[in-house]
């Protein structure tokens, strides 16, 4: 008896040999199985492939949201809304640097310098002779040197000389320099020849004066480091400010004398003004309202894209065709901003509209460049003040009440956060892929299960046929034997 291989080579096989029926009971088996189990293959696939565009859509969606929070975000800081910038025409008597935009008013500020500030400035020898050399060797044990400043000082910082040289006195000094101010250096003043004496030199500004004292005295005294006998003394910075005479600072690079500018001076000359120019330019916020409203107008486009018509060589066309109400929900959100009211409204300026924002036919944004130029001239202040509420750096749990811009943002963070509506959408595609991929699974084992139970069935009737065929020859071959046998 012959069995019949169930195997797709197998068939073939018996295919070859003419046993059996003849017919491919593998390719039978694997179309019934097919045909029982594909289309609910096909359908499940189709879902999966679903779900994975629409998690894409959702992912380029997503990101056009957070875009229209960033412009939103480029306009809740009120520093951030007017530029402040500062020049002078004389920059060859003084340097200018913007500092605080905060703190900066517009205006002329005309500055004439009448003195300089400037250290105190001491020699310091060995009793009265010049120093040779760095390691020369000086008299006397251990001393102590005594700073003073200012140089009335009830008391001064104390510092011991250990190593009894000229450097050893100029590091001890330079020691304690971050806490006098008052720093050593080896200088000859002379023009000629290798004899030093050590210079000390104060902070800028008269508060700064200092006086130097040491234990040593008699032949090992240092000499000409007090107060008295200075080469300079210590001043301030003397200034007159749109004619206010006797302004003064102890150093050159004052901070405070303009508002939120840094002035450094060069050179003093009572005779000549110098005029430093704080101008304020409302461009930035002009630049963050048109960003806000290109943003806006890229969601209302990208929207239009995802939900329209499906197309097979983009992949992300139509990939939310599926989710026209779940898009139009974050859609109606969006389009509610335009005409938020501020809780920080200010002399009649509460929402977008106000600054001439606007929507079209087609629902997306414009910006009404006439009407915004005018309110922006007369009434920036209320502008700010509605958008910012006239904070900086202010956090969104804030309890205070917070711009247009700011609780613009809050509602958008609902959209895009990670706890937000997308990002609910997005987990809840992947996980119906990942349960889509499950199902497939399932299916594709259920076929194959289907499949070996047609083989299994179509070969035992495979076995039946060869039996059948078997016996037939038998008889066939008796039949003719006998007959042979009769006939001879």
């Amino acid at each position: 008896m012959t069995d019949v291989n169930t195997n797709n080579v197998g068939t073939k096989i018996t295919q070859a040999l003419k046993t059996g029926s003849g017919v491919d009971i593998y390719d039978l088996a694997t179309t019934l199985a097919e045909a029982e189990s594909l289309p609910k293959i096909n359908t499940v696939t189709a879902k999966k492939e679903e779900s994975k565009t629409s998690l894409s859509g959702y992912g380029v969606l997503k990101a056009s949201v957070a875009s229209l929070k960033t412009s939103f975000d480029a306009l809740k800081d009120r520093d951030t809304l007017l530029n402040k910038s500062v020049t002078l025409d004389r920059d060859d008597r003084a340097a200018v640097e913007m500092v605080s935009q905060t703190a900066a008013k517009a205006g002329t500020y005309a500055v004439k310098v009448i003195s300089m500030a400037r250290p105190q400035l001491s020699e310091v020898k060995d009793n009265n002779t010049s120093f040779t050399s760095l390691d020369q060797s000086l008299a006397g044990s251990n001393f102590t040197i005594t700073i003073k400043v200012p140089r009335n000082a009830a008391s001064g910082t104390d510092v011991v000389v250990s190593t009894h040289t000229p450097q050893g006195i100029i590091d001890a000094v330079n020691s304690i320099t971050s806490t006098t101010g008052v720093s050593a250096r080896a200088l000859n003043p002379a023009s000629t020849g290798t004899t030093f004496s050590i210079f000390l030199e104060g902070k800028t500004g008269a508060a700064n004066s200092f006086d130097f004292a040491s234990t040593l005295s008699g032949a090992s005294e240092l000499t000409g480091g007090a107060w008295g006998s200075k080469e300079r003394s210590a001043t301030d910075l003397r200034l007159t400010l749109n004619e206010r005479e006797n302004i003064y600072r102890q150093t050159n690079s004052p901070s405070d004398v303009i508002p939120g500018v840094l002035t450094t001076f060069v050179r003093n000359g009572s005779g000549t003004t110098i005029n430093f120019v704080v101008n304020e330019d409302t461009s930035a916020l002009e630049t963050s309202v048109n960003s806000l409203v290109d943003s806006y107008n890229q969601v209302i486009t990208l929207t239009d894209y995802l939900t329209g018509d499906k197309d097979e060589d983009d992949e992300v066309a139509g990939s939310l065709s599926s989710e026209k109400n779940a898009v139009n929900l974050i859609l109606n959100q969006i389009r509610g901003l335009v005409g938020k009211t501020s809780t920080t409204a200010s002399g009649g300026f509460s929402t977008l509209r106000d600054i001439g924002v606007s929507s079209q036919m087609d629902g997306k944004l414009k910006l009404n460049a006439t009407r915004y130029a005018a309110v922006v001239t007369t009434n920036f202040s209320d502008i700010r003040t509605m958008l910012t509420a006239d904070t900086n750096d202010q956090i969104a749990s804030s309890s205070a009440n917070k711009g247009l811009a700011l609780d613009s943002m809050n509602i958008l963070d609902t959209i895009v956060s990670d706890t937000g509506s997308i990002k609910t959408k997005e987990t809840n595609a992947a996980a119906d892929v990942t349960r889509y991929e499950e199902d497939l699974a399932e299916l594709q084992e259920k076929l194959e299960s289907i499949k070996a139970r047609y083989l299994k069935q179509f070969a035992a009737m495979e076995t039946l046929v060869q039996r059948s065929k078997n016996t037939g020859e038998y008889l066939t071959g008796q039949f003719k034997a006998m007959e042979n046998m009769y006939s001879s």
